[in-house]
């Protein structure tokens, strides 16, 4: 086929998928803005904001703030009030901290007490449902035929998620750890055949990510015993669970495991496809590890540490010293990117070996 047909073929292709795209966005949001008939919980849309009335207030810390009063009106999406008018209040401060203020046009939930409708929160499926369909119309024009396969395992590995945190709930505190390392065992493997495929460097790329990154886990894990978790604050608000070190070490193998896999895959797949020894390998390996380590790393930090950016702004806000703040509050991001970077180093060696190994069995 001429190149000038192939072309013209292609930007139909995507014309096409972005018209269809964009007319599936369109079509969920409208949907979604009215799909109140489908919650059990009432759901009103804002028509006007009444009146407005604004209190200064000043902490012991000099922090200014306002306290703002809105007297809304709201018409009623479902339940058997469906279409009348109330009106009901919303307090926040101007920070906008732990509440919002409301605006014309905005669908809420709403939770009904004695004197009348309160506000729960805010209804944002149409948003979400928008970005979804957005983030599948990206995955079939940059992936084509394997944005299915992709679905497919982000679908899965979300499933078996949500049912690993069900499970452990019901456990009541009996083999969480178990629950972990087997979760972490099927998301590899999931990922894994659905990406790559049943072939030989899918055996490479699961054995090497999960060996560095039980490696990682052990190490950081012998380095914190150690040292009697020192500086370590587990007992700091979102870790205030019946076994806080679980959860921080969970955490850590579901923030690392993607990081340290797509490492493993960018390693495998290249020493397989080498023509040369096992020295040869082994070496290509290790150069490639040492390329993209750098960059993995770093994307990791900051992933961690911007999950603490907003509760450090209000601790300095609030004259806390850096040293204190950053014990207390970056801490604990600080120790995961770190145990984190323990794995991605230690997969570059094991990778390259298991890859080289392998690898030349295959080609033999």
């Amino acid at each position: 086929m001429p190149k000038g047909l192939v072309a013209l073929v292609t930007k139909k292709r995507i014309m096409i998928i972005l018209v269809a795209g964009i007319a599936a966005i369109l079509a969920t949001v409208t949907f979604l803005r009215h799909d109140a008939f489908l919650y059990h919980t009432p759901v009103a849309q804002v028509t006007a904001i009444v009146k407005v009335t604004k209190t200064s207030e000043v902490d012991s810390y000099n922090n200014r703030d306002q306290q703002i009063h809105q007297v809304v009106r709201v018409r009623m999406l479902n339940t058997n009030r469906r279409g009348q008018t109330i009106r009901m209040g919303n307090d926040y401060v101007r920070s906008q901290a732990l509440d919002f203020p409301l605006r014309p046009g905005q669908q809420v939930f709403l939770t009904k007490s004695k004197d009348g409708y309160q506000l729960n929160d805010m209804k944002r499926d149409a948003v979400l449902g928008g970005l979804l369909v957005a983030t599948i119309v990206l995955l079939i024009l940059f992936a084509g035929k394997h944005a299915l396969v992709t679905m497919v395992s982000i679908a899965l590995n979300t499933a078996v998620f949500f049912w690993g945190v069900h499970y452990e709930l019901s456990l009541q505190d009996r083999g969480p750890w178990i629950l972990v390392g087997v979760l972490a065992v099927v998301f590899t493997i999931l990922t894994v055949l659905f990406v790559i495929g049943v072939r030989p460097v899918a055996v490479a790329i699961s054995l090497s990510t999960l060996l560095a990154t039980g490696l990682a886990v052990a190490l950081g894990y012998g380095l914190m015993q150690a040292t009697g978790y020192k500086g370590i604050h587990l007992e700091t608000v979102k870790y205030v669970t019946q076994n806080p070190q679980l959860i921080f070490f969970a955490q850590v193998v579901i923030g690392s495991l993607g990081a340290v896999l797509d490492e493993t895959s960018d390693i495998s797949v290249a020493v397989f496809q080498l023509p040369a020894g096992g020295k040869e390998r082994f070496m290509a390996g290790m150069a490639i590890g040492r390329a993209v380590m750098g960059p993995l790393i770093a994307v990791l930090f900051m992933i961690f540490m911007a999950d603490t950016f907003i509760e450090t702004v209000m601790w300095l806000r609030n004259n806390n010293t850096i040293a204190y703040t950053v014990s207390w509050v970056m801490g604990l991001g600080f120790t995961q990117s770190l145990i984190s970077a323990f794995g991605i180093v230690l997969a570059v060696p094991i990778t390259s070996g298991l890859a080289a190994l392998l690898g030349r069995r295959h080609a033999a």
